[in-house]
C-alpha cells in the first residue's frame, strides 16, 4: 500500500497550513515534520492515527504526531479545520522531533483546559489570516511560537498523567532523554540497568518513574516505540511479519503478536488488511478522496463568523 504523504503548499513560506473542509473519507498518509491538530468544528469526524481511535465532536481538537500514519473519515456532515505546524522551522527542531504529544479535548485535567482554550484561538486565529491576506512570515512568528511553546509544556506526553500544573523539570528532562535514547535505539537491545546506570539513579527507582508515565512500565514503553515503527513497515510495504519483528528489534515474533495487539487492539496482519481494504475503498473515489475544501474567502467568512460565536460562548460562561 502506498501512503499518501499529503505533500503541503505554504503560502509565502509560512511555516503553517490551514484547510477548512467537509470530510468523508481521507487516503492514510503522514507527514513528514508537521504537527497536525484537527478542530472539529461541527459535526463530528472518525479518526485513527497509531494507536489511538476515536471520535471528534463539535468543539473538540485532538493532535496527530508528525510521521504518525492516520486516516480520517465520516458518515455525518461536518465542517473540519485542519492546521499544520512544520516543526522544522523552529530552532528547537532537534528537540521537538523527539517528543511526543497528545493535545486532546478528550483528556484533560483542570489545570489544561485555559491552555487549551489559548490553543483553539490562536490557531483560528492564525487560521483566519491564513485564508486572508497573508502579510510577511515574521508577523506570524510569535503567535505560532506561542502555540508551540503552549503544546510543549503542557501537552507532551509527559503530562499525560500529570494531573496538577506543577511539573518537576528534572524528571521532565530526564523522561525526555530517555524517550529520545529509545526512539534512537529501538532496533537495538535496550537495557533498562544500563539507561539507569546513565541517568545516575537506582534501577528500581527507574522503574517506578517510568511507571508513573503514559507508558507504565519500561517493557510497555520499549514495545510501543518498536510497534510504532513496525506499524509503518506493515503499512508501507510487504514486508513478511516475522521480518518486520526483528526489524524493529523485537527478539521473536511472538512478542510482536503479542504487544501489536495488546496496544493497537488488533493483530499486525488484521492492522494492515484494515487499512489495505480501507485504501482500496478510497481509490475507488475519484481522486483517492472525498473532502470538499473550503475556498479561501468562503472559508475566511466562516472562521470570522466561528471566532465571534466561540468568543460568545465563553463570555457568557464566566457569567
Amino acid at each position: 500500500m502506498k501512503l499518501d504523504n499529503y505533500n503541503l503548499t505554504f503560502k509565502k513560506n509560512l511555516p503553517f497550513h490551514a484547510e477548512l473542509l467537509h470530510i468523508t473519507k481521507l487516503l492514510p498518509h503522514r507527514h513528514e515534520k508537521e504537527l497536525e491538530l484537527i478542530f472539529c468544528l461541527e459535526g463530528s469526524v472518525n479518526m485513527e492515527a497509531a494507536d489511538q481511535k476515536y471520535t471528534l465532536t463539535a468543539g473538540q481538537i485532538h493532535s496527530i504526531d508528525y510521521d504518525d500514519v492516520h486516516r480520517i473519515w465520516s458518515d455525518c456532515e461536518n465542517t473540519i479545520l485542519i492546521f499544520h505546524m512544520d516543526l522544522s522551522a523552529f530552532d528547537d527542531w532537534d528537540k521537538t522531533c523527539n517528543m511526543l504529544f497528545s493535545c486532546e479535548s478528550n483528556h484533560l485535567f483542570p489545570y489544561q483546559e485555559k491552555p487549551m482554550a489559548d490553543v483553539k484561538d490562536i490557531i483560528l486565529s492564525l487560521s483566519y489570516e491564513f485564508f486572508t491576506d497573508c502579510p510577511s512570515p515574521e508577523l506570524y512568528y510569535k503567535p505560532l511560537r506561542r502555540l508551540l511553546d503552549i503544546i510543549i509544556q503542557y501537552f507532551n506526553w509527559f503530562n499525560y498523567e500529570n494531573q496538577d500544573n506543577y511539573m518537576n523539570p528534572e524528571l521532565y528532562e530526564r523522561f525526555h532523554r530517555v524517550l529520545e535514547y529509545c526512539l534512537d535505539n529501538y532496533r537495538n537491545k535496550i537495557s533498562i540497568s544500563n539507561i539507569a546506570r546513565e541517568e545516575n539513579i537506582n534501577r528500581n527507582y527507574f522503574s517506578q518513574f517510568i511507571g508513573k508515565t503514559v507508558f507504565s512500565s519500561f517493557s510497555k514503553m520499549i514495545s510501543y516505540i518498536r510497534c510504532y515503527y513496525a506499524e509503518r513497515l506493515l503499512l508501507e510495504t510487504s514486508m513478511p511479519n516475522s521480518e518486520i519483528s526483528f526489524e524493529c528489534g523485537f527478539s521473536d515474533p511472538k512478542y510482536f503478536y503479542a504487544s501489536f495487539k495488546d496496544m493497537w487492539g488488533r493483530t499486525p496482519t488484521e492492522h494492515r488488511k484494515i487499512y489495505l481494504d480501507y485504501y482500496r475503498e478510497c481509490l475507488k473515489i475519484k481522486g483517492g478522496t472525498t473532502a470538499e475544501l473550503f475556498s479561501d474567502s468562503d472559508a475566511a467568512s466562516y472562521i470570522k463568523d466561528y471566532i465571534g460565536r466561540w468568543h460568545q460562548e465563553k463570555i457568557l460562561t464566566m457569567l
